[in-house]
């Protein structure tokens, strides 16, 4: 049993209002036109300049307000890509600067095309580092007061393949190797070791899109002991051993 699947699609959105709430989380970012979101209370105008974070089971009212938008939105399961937990606590308005901005204007074009699970995927871990640093900074005031979620996320994603210990994060951002867990599982949602073999195993995705890079190279470049620990990991996680997963992804459109 693997974790379910993020989506990565176009979507228009019709003038008429509509409004729902589902059991994933969402990402939606601004594309061409605009497009209106209630959350909470809480008016956000969705377009090149600006995204929203939608926590799952939160009610969102939204209309489109030109004929032709046409907005990014990924889907992000609780256990699909390796994000913080503490992001998806609360919605959260999040700006898009000119790094995302070209990032999200070759997808819009997504819209009815078959995409494979295996570009879903890449596509969304590209997006998720893309995400932490932008909700991270959104976010910056709540965690000075409090566990520094923004400065461990970006630490791991840097040394993820270095497979650090809990006692080596522990010291490293000043605490007990028990305090740490227990305020690490509070903000990411799960245990360190776990939220790391999550972003070992992202970070997998694209080397295993580079098809020069042989299985044994990508489980020492991601922190694996050798490559039957990576393939005992990776197909634990999406159902597929790794070789696999690259003969299913076939022509995945490099960035």
């Amino acid at each position: 049993m693997y974790a379910a699947d993020p989506n990565v699609d176009t979507r228009c959105y019709a003038a008429e209002p509509a409004g729902h709430a589902h059991d994933f989380h969402q990402v939606v970012l601004g594309g061409d036109g605009g497009t209106e979101l209630e959350v909470d209370g809480h008016l956000h105008r969705v377009d090149a300049g600006a995204g929203l974070v939608i926590p799952a089971g939160t009610r969102h009212d939204y209309r489109g307000l030109d004929a032709a938008n046409r907005q990014l939105v990924v889907d992000l399961p609780a256990a699909s890509v390796a994000l913080p937990a503490s992001l998806f606590r609360r919605p959260r308005a999040f700006v898009i600067d000119a790094a995302l901005r070209r990032r999200v204007q070759p997808l819009l074009g997504l819209a009815g095309e078959r995409v494979s699970r295996p570009r879903h995927w890449l596509l969304a871990t590209r997006f998720a580092d893309d995400l932490a640093q932008r909700l991270h900074a959104a976010s910056a005031a709540d965690d000075a007061r409090r566990f520094p979620v923004d400065r461990i996320d970006a630490w791991l994603r840097r040394h993820a393949g270095d497979a650090p210990s809990l006692q080596l994060m522990a010291e490293r951002f000043g605490y007990g190797p028990r305090r740490f867990h227990d305020l690490f599982v509070d903000a990411f949602g799960e245990p360190p070791h776990r939220y790391l073999v999550r972003l070992r195993l992202d970070a997998a995705l694209a080397l295993l899109d580079d098809s020069t890079r042989s299985l044994g190279d990508i489980a020492l470049d991601t922190g694996f002991a050798d490559q039957s620990a990576f393939t005992r990991r990776f197909t634990q996680r999406f159902g597929l051993p790794p070789g696999h997963w690259r003969r299913a992804a076939g022509a995945t459109m490099r960035r």
